[in-house]
Formats: structure tokens, sequence, C-alpha cells
């Protein structure tokens, strides 16, 4: 018997009692005893990535659906770092993920040994906390490991952030797990909901209701139904401006959802900026409307998430509270007052709907590009479908439709980046039973092409790759095209043929060029239930003008 089969025992047997079933492995042999304990267990499903920094997403996207912890399990070494990307990632968008990295022995760190260097603390910006587990075989080490693997476990799950759990071993490491000893206690956590004093509540209510210029703000977030209901509770005070990102997840006729194509309507208009803002949810898109409320500060700004870390988006915060949003409004919604005669609220809904006729109208007319494309993936999107939306262009673009009740929106905000895209989807994909649809970039694409490398995937994935043959953000946002670099260094122009990338892993593959071309692959791509891959191939096509003119478009009165 080794020392490893009884600790690793000990980590599957807590594993197990907490619930966390899913593991996601990344071939290697140091890794080995872990590999061999988890298979033989039928309660775990484990699933094989190769590449460490996809399986890391895809473990994302598994968690970021079932809400709870999700195990990545990798070799020592170079191989460990890979999944750096992916915490931050989860870091930053409060997704529970389990790292377990395996290690040689502590005394051959630094000294020649192959594929072995510190990993102590490796992870340390971008998870809750890190674990060293012990080496010893002595009943004292188990118990230790037991405490530590519990308050890992713990970590994750109450912060939803991931956590580290470097576990080094000694040869051999091709033992079976052991299943004849004590078995380790499991150490139950008691979730206690904030609630917020009287004296504090009415102090905000107070300023709340002697303010007639009010905004909530809502960006990314999980579906939330209670929410839903008390924001609309909310939103029938006529001082109320409640504005929703796609990703909040949130809906309703009556908020300002397509913030940027509402204010560009507005402008900086003073009658429109808020004395009061509530924001509640991560990452807020909208540049626009960080740029404004960065410039002319709300007198009071309160941000509402259950959390330790204050997020000062708009430069102006004068409180964090500390609860989830749905019991902030459970206790906050009863004692304000309505007001049914003010008409900030009404004013920025009229300015919406304004922008919604407008918007209508010019796509009416509006000529293949990646714009038009997006409004045919809009109007085609199956019901109760999971979407998944790329970094840079993808998401902006969603930003200016109307978003859908029975649509599930995610999207790597936390630090926004294109790595990780494919395998975040691929790993959503895993647990949605409905379909799931991506729309990514085509860097974002080639970048993420090892997601593909997965004989595991689900058959119920939908990839649509909008191909500008670049980085087309760059051609957008302000700054590139005046350098001179524009082309190799930021856009990064290219001819990688994706149809060849998508034979090369045998998944089916179709291309769209035009108006009808699209939405004629667009109903088929909807109606099988297999994985496939559609290119909406926009190339040279002058996507940065047709958006200045929408834009334009936009403001008109007529």
């Amino acid at each position: 018997m080794t020392s490893s089969s009884l600790r690793v025992q000990v980590l599957i047997n807590l594993l197990k009692d907490h619930g966390i079933k899913h593991i996601v492995f990344s071939p290697g042999s140091r890794n080995a005893p872990l590999v061999l304990g988890f298979n033989s267990d039928d309660f775990f499903k484990t699933h094989v990535l190769v590449d460490e920094r996809s399986a890391a997403f895809v473990a994302l996207g598994i968690a970021q659906q079932e809400e709870e912890p999700v195990v990545i399990c990798s070799t020592s070494g170079s191989a460990v770092l890979n999944y750096s990307p992916a915490l931050a990632e989860a870091f930053y968008q409060k997704i529970p993920i389990i790292a377990i990295t395996a290690d040689r022995p502590p005394e051959w760190v630094n000294h020649g040994e192959g594929q072995s260097m510190n990993q102590k603390n490796v992870f340390q910006n971008f998870v809750a906390s890190s674990f060293n587990l012990p080496m010893l075989d002595h009943p004292d080490a188990l118990w230790q490991t037991g405490i530590m693997i519990n308050e890992a476990i713990h970590k994750s799950s109450s912060k939803t952030k991931p956590v580290h759990i470097n576990f080094p071993f000694r040869e051999p490491l091709y033992k079976s797990a052991t299943k004849n000893i004590k078995k380790a206690r499991k150490v139950s956590l008691i979730n206690t909901t904030y609630q917020i004093p009287n004296e504090e509540l009415n102090g905000l209510a107070k300023n709340w209701n002697n303010s007639s210029k009010k905004m909530i703000i809502c960006g990314s977030l999980k579906p939330n139904k209670e929410l839903n209901r008390l924001l609309n509770i909310i939103n029938k005070d006529k001082n109320v401006a409640i504005l929703t990102e796609t990703t909040s997840n949130i809906f309703s006729n009556s908020f300002i959802s397509c913030i940027d194509r509402t204010l560009e309507r507005i402008g900086t208009d003073p009658n429109f900026i808020p004395e009061i803002i509530i924001t509640v949810g991560n990452s807020i898109i909208s540049k626009k409307i960080k740029t404004l409320l960065r410039k002319y500060n709300p007198i009071h700004h309160w941000h509402v998430e259950k959390s330790d870390r204050a997020q000062d988006v708009f430069s102006s915060l004068t409180h964090l509270i500390s609860t989830h949003p749905e019991s902030f409004f459970n206790q906050f919604a009863p004692i304000i007052k309505i007001n049914n005669n003010g008409d900030f609220g009404s004013n920025w809904l009229k300015e919406h709907k304004l922008s919604e006729k407008n918007h209508n109208k010019f796509l009416s007319t509006c000529p293949w590009s990646d714009l038009k494309s997006h409004q045919l993936i809009q109007e085609l999107l199956p019901k109760k479908c999971n979407l998944q939306m790329g970094n840079s262009t993808s998401v902006r673009y969603i930003q200016l439709f109307q978003n859908k009740s029975d649509i599930k929106y995610n999207g790597n905000r936390g630090v926004s980046g294109i790595d990780g895209t494919s395998s975040t989807a691929i790993g959503a994909a895993i647990i949605n039973i409905d379909c799931t649809v991506l729309i990514t970039g085509d860097l974002s694409f080639i970048y993420d092409i090892n997601a593909l490398w997965n004989k595991n995937a689900p058959d119920n994935l939908k990839i649509i790759v909008l191909n500008n043959e670049g980085g087309g953000i760059f051609k957008i946002i302000p700054g590139p095209k005046e350098t001179p670099y524009a082309e190799t260094f930021f856009e990064t122009k290219h001819n990688v043929n994706l149809e060849k990338l998508s034979n090369a892993h045998q998944i089916p593959f179709n291309s769209a060029n035009s108006i009808d071309d699209a939405t004629d692959k667009l109903k088929k791509l909807f109606s099988t239930k297999k994985t496939e891959i559609l290119e909406m191939k926009t190339g040279n096509i002058s996507n940065e003008d047709i958006l200045k003119d929408y834009f334009k478009a936009i403001k008109s009165n007529i």
C-alpha cells in the first residue's frame, strides 16, 4: 500500500460526500494515482482533454451551467501553467473550480528533476486559496489532508471562486487506490444570508425616496426569476430607469436593454444622468455607459453582490452591499415609495423605443455584413437554447439586439479574453439538454481550435463563426486604424481555411456569404441534432462603415 493511495482515497471520499462529480483530466504520469482513483468509482463523471488550457475552459463551461464546483486535474510541470487563463476567468466570473495539480516530492523541486517546478501558490492571484497537501502516510497527515480538502471545497463553494490543491506524489504512481481506510470526516458549511440592519436599510431608502433620478444597471448574472420579479415592481416608479445587458439574463419590455444604442440618442444630456445608481452582477460590457458615468458621477452608487471585493466601475462607489441581489431587493422593495408622477425612467424608455424603431428600419435594408449576420442569428435562434457569446466583436453586436426571455446568455466576461471560447461552449453543451449555440469570431475560433480535439464532445453544439478574416474589433474601436500597423499587429489578417480545420476534426462544416444563403443554412443548422460548424463569411466587407451608418440612423429623429 502506498501513501499516495491513502491520500487519494481521502480526496475521493470527501469530493463524493460533498456531491462533486465532474472531473476533467489531462493525461500525464504524475497524476496517474488520481486517474486510477477517480475512475474506480462510478459516482464520478470523468472527462479527458489532452490540452490543459482547453480542459480548464471546458470545466469552466460545466461549472457555469451546474453552478457547483468542477475538478480539473493535471500532471506536474509546465502543464500546470496552462490552467491560468481559465482560472483567471473563473475568478472574475465567480465560478467554482477546484484545480488539482500533481507534483513531484518537494525535496526534488529545483534540482533538475524532469517536469518539475515550484507549484506552490502558482495561481495566487486567481484563486480564493491554495493548499499544498502533505506527503506523509501518518494518520495525522491523513487527518490534515482531510481538513485541507474540506476547507478547499468550502472556499470554492461559498466564495464561488477557484481553489488550488497541489498534490505531491512519490513513485510508484500506478497503484490503485485502496478503499479500506477510515473514512475521512466531511465538514459541513452552514451559509447564512446577510440581512441589512434596519437603520442602514432605512438610510438607503430615504436617499432613494428623495431622488428623482434613479437607475439600476444589471451586468452579467445567472437567470434569476425572483430578481426579475422584484425589479419589475421597482420599475413601476416613473423616476427609475432599469438598464440591462444581454448577459444579465434579466428581461422586461419596460427595461432599457441595448444600452449602447439608446445612449447613442441620449448622448450627455444632463436630464438623463442619474443621482443614484444601483449595480448588480459582474462585468458591464457597455463602454458608453461606463464612459458617461465616470465623467458625470452619481451622488450615490451602491453595488449589491455577495462578495468581499468592491467593484467601483464608475469611480463613484459609496456602498458595497454584500448580499445576494434578490435578498437586498426583498428587504428594500417594501419600504421604498413608488412615484407615479416622475419622468426620468419614462424619458429613458421613450428614447429606447425610438432607438428600437430606427434599429428595425436600418436593418430592413442593411446589406450582408457582420451586423446583418447577427440579426439573422437572433431571429432564427432555437427557443430555450443556451447561447455562448465570443468576446470582442460578437458579444458587442449581440448587445444591439433585444434579448429574449427564453434564451440563456453566457460569455466569458470575467477577464474577457478570446482564449477558451469554444472549450467553454463545449463544457456548457455537456450539461445542457437543449441546444447550445456558440457565436464566435474567426480569430477566437482558430485560437481555441484544440477544443475540437475532444472525442467526448456532445452532439448538441452549434458553432457559428463570424469570419471577417481577422480581428474586426480593431476596425471599430478608435486608435488602431490610425497606426501603420493595423493589419499586421492588431487585425492580424489571415487566410486560414476554416473548412480544412473543421474537416481535420471530422465535424460537418458549411459556409454562407449572403443574406439568402445564410438564412437557408441557419435554418438547416438549427434543424439537426448533431454538432456542426457554420461559417458566416463577410471577409472584405466594410463592416466598420456599416456600423457607423447604423449608429447615425439610430440618432435620427425622422
